[in-house]
C-alpha cells in the first residue's frame, strides 16, 4: 500500500479571519428560535428552507470531491484527515473513503436513503451507524455530505433575522420531528442576497449551543447549484476547538453505479 503524504492546506488563514468577523451574536433570534415543537411548519419557514434545499440538493448530478479537514485543539498539534465523496442526489446516496492519514485510510461510509455503514478495514465488517456520528472524532457529521431533507426531519419556525459579518439573514429553528437527527434543535442563518446559509447554530435538546457552522464560501456547479467550498466548525463546549474543511477537487463528471455501493468500499480498502 502507497504510503500518502499530508494533503496541502489551503487557505486557513482566511478561513480564520472570516471566523471572527462570522461568529455573530444570535441576538433577538436567539430568544426568537426558542420554538416548542408542533405539528405543522411554520409556511414562511417552509419555504425559505426548500428555497436553499433547491439549491444545495444536487438532483440530476454526480458529485466527486475531496474533503480536507484540519482539526484544532489547544495545546495540540493540527490534526488532519482527507476525504473523497462520490454523491447522488437522485438516488439519495453518497459513498465516502477516508484517504488520509494512514490510521484511517481504507475506512469509509456508505449511505443509502436513511441507512448509514461505516466499513472498518480491519475487520471487513460494515457497521450500522446514525445520523449523529463524527467523521473520524472531528467537529462534522456525516449529514454534511449528503442531499439535505429538512422538513422531513424538523418542523421549522421563522425566528427573525439577524446580521453575520456584512450579510442580513433569515433565522430559522428546527425542532426534531424523530430520533435520528444529527441535533435535535438547530438555527439557521439563511442570506438574503442569495438564500443559502451562511451559518448553522447546532443545540441539544434543552437549547445549550453545540456547535456553530459557518458557510465561508460556495461554488457553483451547474446552473442555480451549489456546493459548500469552506467551511469552519466551532465546538462550543471544548474551548478552543475547531475544524476546517476546504473543498477541492470537485467533478461533476457521471460515475459508475458501482461506486453506490458497500462492495466499492471493500474493493477500495485492499
Amino acid at each position: 500500500m502507497t504510503r500518502l503524504s499530508p494533503p496541502r492546506i489551503a487557505s486557513l488563514a482566511a478561513l480564520a479571519c472570516l471566523s471572527s468577523a462570522l461568529a455573530a451574536p444570535a441576538g433577538a433570534a436567539g430568544a426568537a428560535g426558542q420554538t416548542a415543537v408542533g405539528d405543522a411548519s411554520d409556511p414562511a419557514a417552509s419555504a425559505l428552507v426548500r428555497a436553499f434545499e433547491a439549491k444545495l440538493n444536487l438532483q440530476g448530478l454526480d458529485v466527486a470531491n475531496t474533503f480536507t479537514l484540519v482539526q484544532k485543539k489547544e495545546g495540540e498539534a493540527d490534526r488532519v484527515i482527507r476525504l473523497r465523496i462520490y454523491r447522488r442526489d437522485a438516488s439519495d446516496t453518497f459513498a465516502m473513503i477516508f484517504e488520509y492519514p494512514d490510521s484511517e485510510r481504507g475506512k469509509g461510509y456508505f449511505r443509502s436513503g436513511d441507512d448509514l455503514y461505516l466499513y472498518l478495514p480491519s475487520t471487513r465488517e460494515f457497521v450500522y451507524r446514525n445520523r449523529k456520528d463524527d467523521v473520524a472524532g472531528s467537529d462534522v457529521r456525516t449529514d454534511l455530505f449528503g442531499k439535505s431533507s429538512i422538513l422531513e426531519q424538523y418542523v421549522v419556525a421563522s425566528a427573525g433575522t439577524a446580521k453575520v459579518a456584512s450579510w442580513d439573514c433569515d433565522v430559522v429553528s428546527l425542532d426534531a420531528r424523530k430520533l435520528d437527527v444529527p441535533y435535535p434543535r438547530q438555527r439557521l442563518y439563511i442570506r438574503r442576497t442569495d438564500g443559502l446559509p451562511v451559518k448553522a447554530e447546532n443545540l441539544s435538546a434543552a437549547g445549550v449551543l453545540l456547535r456553530t457552522l459557518y458557510y465561508v464560501d460556495y461554488r457553483e456547479v451547474a446552473p442555480g447549484k451549489f456546493i459548500f467550498s469552506k467551511l469552519l466548525a466551532v465546538d462550543a463546549l471544548e474551548r478552543g476547538q475547531k475544524t476546517y474543511l476546504t473543498n477541492e477537487g470537485i467533478s461533476t463528471a457521471k460515475i459508475a453505479d458501482y461506486v453506490f455501493s458497500k462492495a466499492f468500499l471493500e474493493e477500495r480498502s485492499r
